[in-house]
């Protein structure tokens, strides 16, 4: 009897691990998909010839002067990776994440993707997108078990907002981009206004006494709708600046965001390393 409960267990044990081998592997492709996809956009997507400092608003043209220094080369792709640690609720326990984003220039897309650890041996895996005009919330538990996803239309003004906030990660977008309109607001703060053919999103650009972008926020909270918060994020700030390949990149994001079931989270990235891919080349997910 005790030989057959012990064969019981090793197998309950071995059928789950098996669930989460296969579960990772399924998580795996669902992140390689649309990786797949964004290196496309990013090989046919025509680039500006140029990048060129916008003249107004003034508070936009002098951040992006510094921002980009002499840098004037457009590039196909941002790839970045991240430390840092996340809270679900205002006051839940920060957990320990590194993840890593690929962001397209020519056109708003890109793939996000995120290991949190929950507690030593049970992980969360985070994975959000916008690929052609296409986007996606997910989070699961192990890779396996789906704990708050979407993929709705909803989600694409969201995730337009998110591309919105990286864009200090690459500042050339900011001096080439034909779908990043910009209104002044005053000498500290002007609005960016992001387009994708039928979805638009108005953000507050805040700029401190040095002329740094200081942070995004999202004018649209809410859902008209509903009146309930919009999933996705709605603030990032920006600080740590540091002198990459001759640009001026923020080493620190901090953002806020609202889960598809509504659940406030906050995340702090420390950003360990930015690559940006000539014309041409594709952005690939690489080994640490």
């Amino acid at each position: 009897m005790l030989t057959g409960l012990i064969i019981g267990i090793s197998l309950c044990i071995a059928i789950f691990f098996l669930i989460i081998a296969v579960g990772n592997g399924l998580f795996t492709i669902m992140v390689d998909e649309q990786l797949r996809y964004l290196r496309l956009i990013i090989h046919y997507a025509p680039l500006p010839p140029a990048v060129s400092i916008p003249q107004r608003p003034e508070s936009v043209s002098r951040y992006v002067s510094w921002a980009l220094g002499e840098n004037r080369t457009p590039a196909g792709c941002m790839h970045f990776r991240h430390g840092g640690r996340i809270r679900y609720g205002k006051s839940g326990r920060w957990m320990g994440m590194g993840g890593e984003g690929f962001f397209s220039i020519a056109v708003p897309a890109f793939v996000w993707h995120a290991t949190i650890t929950y507690v030593p041996g049970l992980w969360l895996e985070a994975f959000d997108y916008y690929v052609d005009r296409k986007a996606g919330m997910n989070l699961n538990l192990c890779s396996v078990f789906p704990l708050d996803n979407a993929q709705t239309d909803e989600m694409r003004e969201s995730s337009l907002f998110r591309y919105l906030t990286r864009t200090p990660l690459f500042p050339v977008i900011l001096g080439a981009s034909p779908f990043i309109h910009w209104e002044n607001i005053d000498d500290s703060a002007a609005k960016a206004i992001i387009n994708d053919k039928d979805t638009s999103v108005e953000a507050i650009a805040r700029f401190d006494s040095k002329g740094r972008i200081e942070s995004f926020e999202s004018c649209r909270k809410t859902s008209p709708k509903n009146g309930r918060p919009v999933p996705g994020h709605f603030t990032s700030r920006f600080s740590s600046w540091a002198d990459v390949g001759g640009c001026q990149l923020p080493m620190q994001i901090t953002s806020e965001i609202i889960l598809p079931g509504g659940e406030y989270v906050c995340a702090e990235y420390a950003i360990t390393r930015v690559e940006f891919d000539a014309p041409g080349t594709l952005c690939r997910r690489r080994s640490p």
